[in-house]
């Protein structure tokens, strides 16, 4: 996991042993208590899977707070992945032996998780994310239509409640469901969400001159996966040029440089467009609709420029085999 952040953090405490021998270690610890390992089994047909989190050298970046890192799930010893997680949260409000709640929360009989990165404080709301289980590729992904809204709960089978608040302290609850049919989670009522066709659900747009919160977060999870698809084309073509050029490791270092970046992009992008929206004194009640319409058309100029980079790297091998 995160192999050039391990390589970079071991050679970090190497040249604090040799160069600073007297500075405390203190200082490379993430501070408050430890996140205690847990264990839990997926199905009656599914492996016991390990739960740790490895904090990164982030984690003591905001004073009081427990910090940043991964959640890393194992089997059997071996690592399976390392999802990125932050806790902005004191570290007293976090339960070091239950930092993860199980369940089934699709209704799919797989054991599935959410995990707080808000905690609840103040009158306000906590922020949650969830992941749910794939037995097709054995892997947890995060559930992008609710997670980083607001408080999740299971309400029914294959349901839950996301109660999301606004800066000015009103909340509200929306409701999500799972179509196992279609794979997806859809706004509504179990019942609606059922009758709910491929097509309609296709058809989010977010509309730039009136931006609907819904909408443009469909929009920009769409656009977010068809990105993803696009970065992925273009590292594995990239892959076989530079392999040929310069030889295997050369070229799996630059795919994993790739993916980094595109994970540090997305980041960068969704905390720009926060501030963005911030910035131009966007009316409470549109800000969070205006946050994802800016999210939305990132992605969008993006798309266009991996297309145009593949491309290119069509035409380049197209002239090498030309030369031949």
């Amino acid at each position: 996991m995160n192999g050039i952040f391990r390589a970079c953090t071991a050679l970090t405490v190497a040249w604090v042993l040799t160069g600073c021998s007297s500075m405390s270690m203190d200082f490379l610890r993430p501070a408050g208590r430890p996140l205690e390992t847990l264990t839990q089994q997926i199905g009656p047909e599914a492996p016991t899977l390990r739960f740790d989190f490895e904090f990164d050298d982030k984690a003591n970046a905001a004073e009081g707070e427990v910090g940043s890192g991964y959640i890393v799930v194992s089997q059997e010893g071996k690592e399976l992945q390392a999802l990125p997680h932050a806790f902005e949260l004191p570290r007293d409000r976090l339960d070091g032996k239950a930092w993860l709640s199980f369940g089934d929360f699709n209704g799919d009989g797989l054991t599935d998780f959410k995990v707080t990165r808000l905690y609840a404080m103040d009158g306000k709301l906590a922020v949650d994310s969830l992941y749910q289980f794939d037995a097709r590729t054995g892997r947890f992904a995060q559930v992008d239509v609710v997670s980083n809204a607001g408080e999740i709960e299971a309400v029914s089978p294959g349901c839950v409640s996301v109660k999301v608040q606004s800066p000015a302290g009103a909340a509200r609850q929306e409701n999500h469901c799972y179509v196992a049919a279609t794979g997806r989670w859809v706004r509504g009522r179990a019942d609606v969400a059922r009758k709910t066709s491929p097509a309609e659900r296709a058809d989010a747009n977010c509309d730039a001159t009136a931006p609907e919160l819904i909408a443009c977060r469909r929009a920009r999870i769409e656009q977010d996966k068809a990105l993803l698809t696009l970065v992925r084309e273009y590292r594995n073509g990239r892959m076989q040029t530079l392999q040929a050029a310069q030889g295997r490791d050369y070229a799996e270092a630059y795919a994993r440089s790739l993916d980094l970046d595109h994970s540090s992009w997305r980041q960068y992008r969704d905390a720009r467009c926060t501030a963005q929206s911030r910035e131009q004194a966007v009316p409470v009640k549109a800000l969070a609709a205006n946050t994802e319409l800016c999210r939305y058309e990132w992605a969008r100029d993006q798309l266009r420029r991996y297309r145009d980079q593949i491309a290119r790297l069509s035409d380049n091998r197209d002239k090498g085999r030309a030369r031949q």
